[in-house]
């Protein structure tokens, strides 16, 4: 029986709720759901970031309560089969299809298409010239096909493509590529091509990866991922081109060994040295017990004596009950120079000292309880075993905080065991001087510190302003051994402090350029005693003396550690004063100026002469008179500049300077441009060497990235001594993006270390990176990340 006309055929025994397109956007016009930039709403064209033509827009999907179908002529077989004909749609728990002819199986579980067939999914779209959809066992299969994948937005063709039972997706003879429609940037084509969404993974047989339809690499077999899981496989190359042709070339092999743990190698090839291995294995285990093991080697280094290298790290950190938490941080080299060979960055070639932490903490209440074993590995080669850092073996702390908002008190309390080991015969007898009484503390002493230090803080805060009053004492005990012999083997020292602290807020409304603004006034003033002792016969473990700068104005301490305390009488005045967009809230103008005096001298040092000299910034009785200026014109650019001047022995003598511009201009164009300027004491009182002029440190830092058109960008970091003439790093380089990859290429150069006349010190290298998305990517991206420290809003990676 044949009906004619629009017929609607419904109860056709499919099951499960369907997912039905509110206006499928091939009956638009727009194949693949692809929209053509000019048809893009404003929004939507923002999105593209001018890279792409267009952009995928996925209709909204409406789950339908009754699975349908339509079509212009219905016939009856005899045998239940049901043939439609003309502008069929099928609602089907399988997805939402659309032909120009279909035929419905007896049981209505199988519809068999043909003619512009279209077949939309959750996961995404097909077309094909016929096909068959299985609405129990939810497989497909269609002939001549082209698809779209809506997670990562990846298209191919296909001879065939096929869903198994098994949820595989089989494409035979075809493609994938992450590249518009239309465009063939890059392409991967095999014989088949097998989609795995359960496992997260794609394999290829007898792949071939094609540049502008160009093959350029072959596979027998490969496996690449097609979303963001970790699999098991090979990483990305990476490699740097130097003046000699390929320096490196890097290639890690990823294994997941299981959902908690996995493992990295690395091998690492240098033209000059050799085979260099890297191996990480990283686990992850019930209550949040995290870990990672790292161990590097070099079997024999030729530029190193043919010496093994190596470098053994393990971090971890977890949860060993409710409020008990444990960290471990330790890193060891085998030797002072192991950075400089084996790091492409400039921060991690210059790693400075490694960290060997060991530590646990624990909360009730109000207590909060640590134990901690400390060490470093300083990489210093000049460094003899006696001049090197004590280890804290153990330090153990108790504690206690308890109060309100208003008035807050407690103890930090501590023991700490500090112990040196001397390995290179540097050791040598303390002693004391019989004539100044300077202690030479020696290699061989050890100590037990105990510090108390209960403290009471009470705050009232108005509309108008605030004050805070602190108030804290410190007792400290040492126990030493091995200490010169006119030394007690007990010293101790009891400091209080007391720090007032006020702070007024006055707003007033004012016009300024046709605007209203809301400018603030903020004077602030602090006053700090803290009494004078002498404290040059305990030894120094953990402790340095600040430099002067905006923060130390109101801090109620000299020093970072507790080997010294007090010494410190001032007070400190400042002045803030903010102007504030009426309309936007936005902050866009905001100066400070502050100045500490002094009412005597700071004779407490780090020196162990009783009889020393004091410098210039401990004999001063007025601190460098600090402005800052931080303006915001306009909602991309900010420019600030913060400067202490010598108010001391002449009128507004700069001490230091620090200027910075930041912007990142929608259009693109991002810089970052700093200036540092410095005078060392001798330039501050006059008393430099005669000839040799003043004495100062300036350095400049700039950072650039611009849009050459739409896809090409131009970027580059340069790092100057300008006191000294030189640069200490450069990199310049250029970046093409596109919507489906892009490709860098940066010069890189660079000093390891501190020795500038070293010719072995400086790195030159060319790094190129080339990334397909959605694929992969092969280079080496240090150049990227270090860039990205210096120019506001640029990627390291995509």
């Amino acid at each position: 029986m044949a009906v004619k006309g629009c017929v609607f055929v419904s109860a056709i025994g499919l099951s499960l709720s369907p997912l039905r397109a509110a206006e499928p956007i091939e009956q638009q016009g727009y194949y693949l759901d692809w929209v053509p930039y000019h048809q893009l709403t404003v929004e939507q064209r923002k999105s593209t970031k001018g890279m792409c033509q267009g952009l995928y827009v996925h209709p909204d999907i409406i789950a339908q309560p009754n699975h349908e179908i339509t079509a212009r002529k219905a016939s009856y077989e005899a045998d239940g089969q049901v043939i439609l004909e003309g502008d069929v749609k099928a609602d089907t728990a399988n997805g939402f299809l659309t032909a120009e002819q279909a035929t419905v199986s007896a049981d209505r579980t199988q519809i068999s298409a043909s003619g512009h067939v279209v077949v939309r999914q959750s996961s995404g779209l097909i077309y094909g010239q016929s096909g068959i959809l299985n609405n129990n066992t939810k497989t497909f299969d269609l002939k001549k096909a082209e698809y779209l994948i809506f997670q990562n937005n990846a298209r191919g063709v296909a001879q065939r493509m096929h869903r198994t039972d098994e949820g595989l997706v089989i494409i035979d003879n075809g493609s994938y590529t992450s590249c518009t429609p239309g465009d063939n940037s890059w392409q991967l084509v095999g014989s088949e091509i097998e989609l795995d969404h359960e496992s997260g993974f794609g394999t290829a047989r007898h792949a071939r990866l094609e540049l502008a339809d160009v093959p350029v690499f072959y596979w027998p077999y490969l496996r690449f991922p097609i979303d963001d899981r970790r699999h098991t496989g090979l990483l990305m190359p990476a490699f740097s081109v130097g003046g000699e042709g390929v320096e490196e070339y890097k290639q890690s092999l990823y294994l997941n060994l299981a959902p908690n743990y996995d493992a990295t190698l690395t091998p690492h090839w240098y033209q000059e040295r050799g085979t260099h291995l890297g191996t990480e294995w990283r686990y992850l285990l019930p209550e949040n017990h995290y870990g990672m093991i790292t161990y590097d080697f070099l079997e024999s280094d030729p530029l190193y004596e043919n010496k093994k290298r190596e470098l053994f790290a393990y971090e971890a950190k977890g949860y060993l009950a409710d409020n008990w938490i444990y960290r471990i941080d330790y890193a060891h080299a085998s030797d002072d120079d192991y950075f400089h060979a084996f790091e492409a960055n400039f921060d991690d070639a210059n790693t400075e000292a490694l960290d060997q932490l060991a530590e646990t903490q624990y909360r009730q209440g109000n207590w909060h309880y640590i134990a901690r074993l400390q060490g470093f590995q300083e990489l210093d080669s000049d460094l003899a075993d006696a001049d090197r850092e004590y280890y804290k073996l153990p330090e153990l702390q108790a504690n206690y905080a308890s109060g309100n908002a208003a008035l807050s008190y407690g103890s930090r309390n501590q023991a700490v065991w500090f112990e040196r080991d001397i390995h290179d015969g540097s050791g040598y007898t303390g002693s004391v001087n019989p004539n100044t009484g300077e202690i030479s503390w020696g290699s061989d002493l050890t100590a037990q510190r105990t510090h108390l230090e209960p403290y009471l803080s009470y705050r009232a805060d108005a509309l108008w302003g605030y004050s805070q009053l602190d108030l804290r004492g410190g007792y400290s005990q040492y126990a030493l051994e091995g200490q010169p012999d006119d030394i007690s083997d007990r010293q101790q020292r009891f400091t209080t402090t007391f720090a007032l602290d006020s702070g007024l807020l006055f707003e007033r409304d004012m016009d300024a350029f046709g605007k209203g603004y809301i400018q603030t006034l903020e004077p602030r003033v602090k006053l700090v005693y803290a009494p004078t002792e002498d404290q040059h016969d305990i030894p120094l473990f953990d402790t340095s003396e600040y430099d002067f700068d905006r923060n130390q104005l109101f801090r109620d301490t000299r020093f970072s550690g507790i080997d010294r305390q007090g010494d410190l009488q001032k007070l400190a005045l400042g002045i803030t004063s903010r102007f504030i967009d009426d309309t936007s809230g936005r902050e866009v103008l905001n100066l400070s100026l502050g100045q500490a005096f002094y009412a005597q001298e700071r004779t407490v040092t780090l020196s162990a002469d009783p009889q020393s000299e004091l410098d210039y910034q401990h004999t001063r009785l007025v601190s460098p008179l600090v402005a800052a200026v931080s303006y915001y014109p306009l909602d991309w650019l900010t420019l600030d500049v913060s400067t202490q001047w010598n108010t001391d022995n002449t009128l507004f003598f700069l001490e230091k300077r620090e200027s910075k511009i930041v912007g990142n201009h929608p259009s693109g164009v991002s810089f970052l441009l700093r200036h540092t300027k410095s005078y060392t004491d001798c330039s501050l009182n006059f008393s430099c060497a005669e000839g040799s002029g003043e004495s100062y440190e300036e350095t400049a830092d700039l950072g650039l990235i611009a849009p050459l058109s739409t896809n090409w960008r131009a970027f580059g970091v340069i790092r100057r001594d300008i006191e000294q003439g030189r640069h200490l790093e450069r990199i310049a380089g250029v970046e093409y993006e596109s919507c489906c990859w892009s490709v860098r290429l940066a010069r890189h150069q660079y000093y390891k270390g501190d020795d500038y006349d070293d010719p072995g010190a400086f790195d030159n290298s060319v790094r190129i990176e080339l990334l397909l998305k959605g694929f992969g990517g092969i280079g080496q991206g240090e150049p990227y990340k270090r860039a990205a420290g210096f120019i506001p809003g640029f990627r390291a990676g995509y």
